[in-house]
């Protein structure tokens, strides 16, 4: 497939999950299967090109950049630390029309038109409400997967964990060396609400879920060439994640050792 007719598949993808102009997206995926299947290493960036197109400038696009070195001590470097959620999150930090958070666990890569005011966020709480996580629930963000289950990668559970307070997880504060933008080098802390390890191993949304979302027009789902597209309506999942952790009852919970 030439790059022509793979963009304009894309196109008809991205208008199956009504995903329109001004829309504020944010993108997890794993591109490895399509760079596999249709041999085009223009790919990755002909995927963002479209999502930017699609959303305007007046829309907001963003990637996730976290790491998580500096939990285990390591310097975090504004400009050169890479991130640990996807080649297509990579490709975005080369690219001039985005820019980073500054967060030195849980940064995003952003462009569009709120992107100076997420990359401003400064944040205490990975999960905080005051995070770009915060921003995507309270503005009706939605969050695109790529041949990703959501389940598997849907962080927004961790801010409704923390907001309920679960008894498996609890807040640690991380401190470390840090290198911003301008290359001066600080000190810098920040809090993330980590699992208990000596009680779960992670936090499992279950596969009913998807019947519950679907119900409220919150997951919207397609396919091409057997490569998984999906949508979810942040702010609707957000509320009801909250809700059954508040209440117990049992599709969002940590997975006992």
């Amino acid at each position: 497939m030439n790059e022509l007719s793979f963009e304009t598949e894309f196109e008809k993808i991205l208008s199956q999950l009504e995903i329109r102009k001004n829309d504020k997206i944010l993108v997890n995926s794993n591109i490895l299967n399509i760079i596999s299947k249709f041999k085009n290493k223009n790919l990755p960036k002909i995927i963002i090109n479209c999502l930017k197109n699609k959303i305007s400038s007046k829309g907001t696009l963003l990637f996730p950049a976290f790491n998580w070195n500096f939990c285990k001590g390591k310097t975090y470097d504004y400009k050169k630390t890479k991130s640990n959620t996807g080649a297509l999150s990579n490709i975005s930090l080369t690219m001039k029309d985005f820019k980073r958070s500054i967060n030195p666990i849980y940064s995003f890569n952003v462009y569009g038109k709120d992107k100076k005011k997420i990359i401003q966020m400064k944040h205490e709480s990975c999960f905080g409400f005051d995070s770009p996580f915060g921003y995507l629930i309270k503005n009706k963000g939605k969050n695109l997967f790529i041949d990703l289950d959501y389940k598997d990668a849907l962080t927004f559970v961790h801010v409704a964990e923390e907001k309920v307070g679960v008894n498996y997880r609890y807040i640690k504060k991380f401190e470390g060396h840090y290198i911003d933008e301008n290359k001066k080098k600080l000190i810098k802390s920040c809090e993330m609400y980590v699992r208990k390890t000596n009680l779960v191993s992670k936090t499992i949304i279950n596969k009913k879920f998807d019947k519950i979302l679907k119900s409220k027009n919150a997951l919207k789902e397609t396919s091409f060439k057997k490569i998984k597209f999906s949508i979810v309506d942040i702010n609707t999942a957000y509320l009801l994640m909250k809700n059954d952790i508040k209440n117990q009852s049992g599709l969002i919970q940590g997975k006992r050792l």
